[in-house]
């Protein structure tokens, strides 16, 4: 069979060929227009969009949804903008997004296919700015460096150069109001309207506060030609607050004094310390002087087997809590040895120099006072874990850690630890037992499993907010009223004070009165003299435990409560027992047979203080000529301390005080006691100086101070104590030894001889004094200081001390 070979099989062929490459391209035809029906093409995105009433996050969803672009936007802008109308076909994303955009605030930037849309930013405008140019100078054409200049309105400013200059940049405007102040100066404004030209100011002097005055005691310098490290405070600093002391009214006051509350009742002084403490054993305290006299309430000490002075009420030994910090004018501390140098030793823990306040020429000023304040309780940490946790925690603990090794101990020979946490604990190692018995009572018998869940489970239905029980919301109430006023040839001034203060703790109060009354006479215009008195009677209430109440808050455990069902104290069983569980010493978990309560501590035990302290001081000045001036003061103080400290019979305070027999003794029955103080004291001071200042040449300054003082001081302390005291007939019964034996006849006889006493001391000072002080220029200055005390306290052969002081600056 031959091959066909004909033409026209060929030419269909060719022709079905043809028709399948036709077929081929329609169909790639077709793939390309359903890309781009989708909007999508592999060069350029062309996007078709139509629709009325779109929101623009539909749009942004569109678009996203059908490419590779992003969008970044604040949805809270957007979401409410929509787009009337929109018809787009084969359109880029920048036409879209131009025609969707438009007139709506927004606009946008497209960084490597992600579209960013913000709202419009408003056109840059061109600022114009200027610069001012001055020259700040004083009276005499000094040129001044470092006067601030502000820019009225604003916080612009700068500060004049060493010579006086100064240069500002601000925005163009047609007039500004420049403000120039300096220390000492008074403070400029300035209208400036032509900006080319130099802006020139002279400064003046502030009349009266040229410069800050230093009050040493015995005369007055200026911060200018003091050498030593002083700082003073203003009137400001003490009147009309709510913190009724002085002391704890310096607290931040002044860099370099550090001022801390003892503890937290109301009224005590604090411990105050200048520059740290500069004494191993001494005394670190600041001398305090008011009105040129220095406090000397040198309260005797006492030291026995049964009393320490350091265990009483001692809330107003140092005297300077009876100052009403209304009377006060200013305050000068001197810091350091060359400020204080003038004192002599007595000031090696620096000087606190207060200035009561005077009356003035005029007619009768009277002025009242009143500062209400409430202080809120400390409040509970949320962090605490209440009952219900604190069970379930130390049951964790004890199958954790504990368990087993008890579990081991009743069989083992040789025990292992088994530490205890919490009452849980107590339970499970039966150191806890029936009727709230402890493992060291008679009669003890531990619970079984049923009842120490059942004891659990009681305790978890309360917690304890130690915050709420202890403390309480303190209230403060001050009234000052003062009368002053006089003429040229004489001034008064008095003033009355009421302060009553209830603590944060319950149970702590504190009230003081003062009456300050001043008169000053000027004569003549040499003479002038001065006669005042400050009466003030304080009395403070507190507790006489030994526990701390925020710490006890802290840590004691919220199961505990405060009263059995009955109404009686209950006894907190963890707080002391598990130190004595832990480390196997029974003596740290003793207690009194009622056992230990916080509340009946605070409620059963008190320590009262009453304090009663005036002083009268007479001030004389006489000016011999005008640069030489001969002053002098005489002062005479008294005071009376009583404090009566008294500790229930069924008190944990009572406890730790008993006497030496009942310490080991099984069978002992409480007992209270109270301990009475009473000490009352004079001192007197009489000073005479005289004091030359001149100056030279309007560049050497020179003040010289010579002087002679004679101070004393007798104090006188009584003190009682009495085991066995009722304080509802205040009768009391002395305890008798159980046992006694021969040899406890001599130390019971030794016991009685120091329950009672008195103690006395009496101090004697002639001193003399000298200063120096000389400034060139005010800026290079020289002081030197000279004192020599002779005393009765030194001895027979040698009776004075010698203090000289060289500074220079």
């Amino acid at each position: 069979m031959k091959k066909n070979d004909n033409p026209n099989s060929l030419r269909r062929l060719k022709l079905w060929r043809k028709l399948l490459i036709v077929k081929l391209l329609c169909l790639c035809l077709f793939l390309q227009n359903t890309a781009l029906l989708a909007s999508v093409y592999s060069q350029e995105l062309k996007l078709t969009l139509k629709g009325n009433d779109i929101s623009l996050t539909n749009i942004f969803s569109q678009i996203r949804e059908n490419s590779d672009y992003t969008f970044v936007y604040n949805l809270d802008d957007i979401q409410n903008v929509r787009v009337k109308s929109l018809d787009v076909k084969d359109a880029s994303i920048r036409e879209v997004l131009d025609k969707c955009l438009k007139g709506t605030g927004f606009s946008y930037e497209i960084e490597d296919h992600v579209v960013i849309i913000r709202p419009d930013r408003p056109a840059k405008q061109e600022v114009k700015k200027v610069t001012l140019n001055g020259l700040v100078m004083d009276q005499d054409s000094v040129p001044i460096a470092g006067v601030t200049v502000m820019l009225k309105g604003t916080y612009v400013g700068v500060t004049t150069d060493i010579s006086g200059m100064f240069q500002m940049t601000i925005l163009e405007q047609k007039e500004v109001f420049l403000l120039f102040s300096f220390v000492g100066m008074e403070t400029r404004e300035v209208k400036v309207t032509d900006f080319k030209r130099v802006v020139r100011v002279v400064m003046k002097e502030k009349v009266g506060e040229l410069e800050e005055v230093v009050i040493t005691g015995y005369g007055q310098k200026t911060t200018r030609t003091s050498t030593g490290s002083t700082a003073s405070l203003g009137q400001d600093v003490f009147a009309n607050k709510a913190t009724p002391t002085v002391d704890m009214l310096l607290q931040g006051q002044v860099a370099g004094v550090s001022v801390m509350a003892v503890s937290g009742r109301p009224g005590e002084a604090a411990k105050v310390r200048i520059r740290g403490t500069n004494t191993i054993s001494g005394d670190a305290e600041p001398l305090w002087v008011v009105d040129g006299v220095p406090l000397q309430q040198n309260v005797p000490n006492i030291s026995t087997g049964q009393i320490k002075s350091g265990n009483l009420n001692e809330i107003f030994v140092t005297g300077i809590a009876g100052i009403n910090p209304n009377d006060i004018e200013n305050v000068t501390i001197l810091k350091d040895a060359s400020a204080a140098a003038i004192y002599g030793s007595r000031a090696a823990g620096g000087v606190i120099v207060i200035t009561t306040k005077k009356g003035k020429a005029g007619k009768m000023r009277v002025n009242y006072s009143a500062t209400l304040s409430v202080g809120l309780k400390p409040q509970r940490d949320p962090g605490l874990m209440n009952s219900a946790e604190k069970l379930a925690w130390e049951q964790e603990l004890w199958d954790e850690f504990s368990s087993e090794s008890f579990e081991y101990n009743k069989t083992a020979s040789r025990k292992i630890h088994s530490p205890v946490v919490g009452i849980v604990g107590m339970l499970r190692s039966e150191k806890l037992g029936k009727d709230d018995k402890l493992w060291h009572e008679d009669n003890f018998e531990p619970m079984s499993g049923e009842e120490q869940e059942a004891y659990i489970s009681n305790l978890a239905k309360h917690s304890t907010d130690w915050f709420d029980v202890l403390f309480r919301n303190s209230f403060s109430m001050n009234h000052h009223l003062s009368f002053s006023g006089g003429s040229k040839q004489y001034t008064y001034y008095v003033s009355l004070g009421v302060t009553d203060d209830k603590g944060l703790v319950k149970e702590t109060d504190y009230q003081r009165y003062n009456l300050n009354a001043k008169i000053d006479l000027n004569p003549s215009a040499r003479l002038n003299l001065g006669f005042g008195i400050d009466l003030s009677k304080q009395k403070s209430d507190s507790y006489s435990m030994t526990i701390d109440p925020f710490k006890y808050a802290y840590f004691a455990n919220p199961y505990e409560t405060l009263y059995n069902s009955d109404g009686s104290y209950r006894s907190d069983r963890t707080y002391f027992n598990l130190a004595g569980i832990n480390d196997g010493n029974l003596s740290d978990g003793v207690q009194p047979p009622s056992g230990f309560n916080i509340m009946r501590e605070m409620k059963e035990t008190s320590s009262s203080a009453d304090n009663t302290s005036g002083t009268v001081r007479v001030n004389l000045g006489y000016d011999i000529i005008e640069k030489l001036k001969i002053s002098g003061l005489a002062s005479y103080t008294y005071y009376n301390n009583k404090v009566d400290d008294v500790k229930g019979r069924d008190t944990y305070a009572a406890f730790l005080d008993r006497l030496y027999f009942d310490e080991n003794n099984g069978d002992w029955i409480p007992y209270g006691s109270i301990t009475q103080t009473s000490s009352d004291g004079t001192s007197y001071n009489v000073r005479g100086q005289l004091e030359y200042r001149d100056v030279f040449g309007d560049a050497h300054r020179i003040a010289v101070l010579g002087g002679a003082e004679l101070r004393g001081d007798k104090s006188n302390r009584t003190y009682a104590k009495r085991f066995g005291y009722d304080d509802v007939t205040g009768n009391s019964a002395m305890p008798m030894h159980p046992n006694p034996q021969p040899e406890d006849v001599k130390r019971y006889a030794d016991l009685i001889d120091q329950l009672s006493g008195e103690v006395s001391s009496e101090s004697r000072f002639a001193s003399f004094y000298a200063s120096l002080d000389y400034s060139y220029l005010e800026r290079y200055l020289l002081s030197v200081t000279f004192r020599t005390d002779g005393s009765n306290n030194f001895g027979s052969d040698e009776q004075c001390t010698f203090l000289k002081m060289v500074d220079s600056d």
